[in-house]
C-alpha cells in the first residue's frame, strides 16, 4: 500500500546520496506474481546512488568505463530495411563466435537511447551481456528519427519519416528468420518506442513474447510540464543535455549534402542560430519545430499531441499502455533526473495486469551503477533474470 505522503504528484527527481537499496516491484498480474514468487534480484541491494542521479558529471565517467570494459570480440552483420514511406533504416545484427547459443532461446530487438547507436560502447556491452548468456544474437536499431546520424549508416537517404519504425523492422525480422522467438528491449528514447510498439494491435504476434525497459518517460503531460516548471538544477542541466542532443543530431549530423537538403526542407534552421538551451522558451521551439517537423507522416503537430501519442500514459483519455497485451518489464530510478517518475503512477499502471514496474530508489538515467572498480552494472542482472522469465513462462503469460 502506497502511503498519502507518497503518492503526492512530484515531478522533480530526489537524489538518495550514498544509499544501497532494494528495488519495489508493483504489478496485478502474472508476470508480476511470477517475479514475486522466483525472482532473486527483488531481494538483493544495489550500490550507491552517489552521483548518478547527475548526467553531466557521472554519466561522462560511466560512458568512459563502457569504453575500457567493452568487448572487443563482436561480429555485426547489416540489415538494410525499406520503409513504406520510402526511406531505409540500418539494423545491425551482432553475434558472438566465441559463445556458444542455447537453441530455444530468442533473439533479442534493441532501442538504444538517444545518443547511441549499435557501435557505441554502451550499446556493445549491453548486446554482450545477452549473448554471453546464450541468446543467439542482438540486433540493435540506428534510429533515423532523432538519433545521431552516424557514418555507420550512411544508407539513410530520407532521414526522419514517421515516428517509430519499429512494427515495419519486426515485419521484416520475422520474415528473414522465420522460426525465431523474439524480446525487444529499449532504454531512454529507444523504450518509448518499444512501448508505443506494444501498444499497437501488430505487436500481438506469437513471434514477439514480451518486452524490458528502462529509463523512459510514463507520464508524458508531467514531463513536459516540468520541462517549464522545475527549478531544480539538476533536471534544468539535463533538460540542456537532451535538448542540446536533438539539435545537434538533426542539424548538424547529416551524413551528406543529398540528407542535409532533405533536413533543411523540414526545418527552419535559423530558428536555431545561437539559441539558449537554458531557456525554457528552447523546448517548445525543439519539440515543435524539430521532432514534430522531422517527423511529418506522424500524427501529431503540437508537443502535446507527441507527447499523448507517444507515452504510456497522457491524461485520461490517453492511456496507452492500456493496449499492451504482451508482458512487459519496466525498469525505473526515482532519481532519474531526465525522466522522474510520478508516484502517483503506480495505481494507474496496476490498471493492465501485462506490467510489471521495479522501481529502484537510485540508479540514475540509464546508469545503474554496482561499483565503478570492478566496474558493473546491476541492469544486467536484472536484464538477464527478466528475459530468462519471459523465455521459461512465455506459454502461462
Amino acid at each position: 500500500m502506497i502511503s498519502k505522503a507518497s503518492k503526492r504528484v512530484k515531478f522533480d527527481c530526489h537524489p538518495i546520496f550514498s544509499k544501497w537499496a532494494k528495488p519495489n516491484i508493483y504489478g496485478s498480474g502474472k508476470l508480476f506474481e511470477f517475479i514475486k514468487d522466483s525472482s532473486k534480484l527483488q531481494h538483493r541491494s544495489t550500490g550507491p546512488a552517489l552521483l548518478t542521479y547527475n548526467p553531466s558529471y557521472f554519466r561522462e565517467v560511466c560512458m568512459r568505463m563502457d569504453k575500457v570494459v567493452q568487448p572487443k570480440n563482436l561480429t555485426y552483420k547489416r540489415h538494410i530495411i525499406d520503409m513504406p514511406d520510402g526511406g531505409k533504416v540500418g539494423v545491425d545484427e551482432i553475434s558472438n563466435d566465441e559463445e556458444l547459443p542455447k537453441s530455444d532461446y530468442p533473439s533479442l530487438l534493441y532501442c538504444t537511447g538517444g545518443a547511441d547507436h549499435s557501435y557505441t560502447a554502451r550499446s556493445k556491452v549491453r548486446a554482450n551481456w545477452f549473448l554471453g548468456a546464450g541468446y543467439p544474437s542482438v540486433f540493435i536499431v540506428n534510429r533515423r528519427c532523432c538519433g545521431r546520424v552516424q557514418q555507420y549508416s550512411p544508407q539513410i537517404t530520407v532521414p526522419y519519416g514517421k515516428y517509430n519504425d519499429l512494427p515495419d523492422i519486426v515485419d521484416y525480422l520475422v520474415d528473414i528468420i522465420p522460426e525465431r522467438k523474439w524480446i525487444l528491449i529499449g532504454s531512454c528514447f529507444g523504450a518509448q518506442n518499444v512501448l508505443d510498439y506494444f501498444s499497437q494491435s501488430s505487436s500481438n504476434r506469437c513471434e514477439v513474447l514480451g518486452g524490458i525497459v528502462d529509463s523512459f518517460q510514463f507520464n508524458g503531460k508531467m514531463f513536459l510540464d516540468g520541462h517549464y516548471t522545475s527549478r531544480v538544477p539538476f533536471f534544468q542541466n539535463s533538460r540542456k543535455l537532451i535538448l542540446n542532443v536533438f539539435v545537434d543530431a538533426a542539424l548538424n549530423h547529416a551524413v551528406n549534402k543529398t540528407v542535409y537538403d532533405q533536413v533543411s526542407e523540414l526545418v527552419d534552421r535559423s530558428k536555431f542560430k545561437n539559441i539558449n538551451l537554458t531557456d525554457k522558451s528552447a523546448v517548445k521551439l525543439v519539440n515543435e519545430e524539430l521532432i514534430c517537423k522531422m517527423c511529418p507522416d506522424a500524427p501529431f503537430s503540437t508537443q502535446e499531441e507527441y507527447y499523448a501519442m507517444t507515452s504510456p500514459y497522457y491524461d485520461e483519455n490517453h492511456k496507452n499502455f492500456l493496449s499492451i497485451k504482451k508482458p512487459l518489464v519496466l525498469v525505473y530510478a526515482q532519481d532519474d533526473p531526465f525522466s522522474p517518475f510520478d508516484l502517483e503512477m503506480i495505481e494507474i499502471l496496476k490498471e493492465n495486469p501485462n506490467l510489471c514496474l521495479w522501481l529502484y530508489p537510485g540508479g540514475g538515467h540509464i546508469i545503474f551503477t554496482e561499483r565503478l572498480i570492478p566496474y558493473s552494472c546491476y541492469l544486467k542482472d536484472v536484464y538477464l533474470e527478466n528475459a530468462e522469465l519471459l523465455v521459461r513462462k512465455q506459454w502461462e503469460l
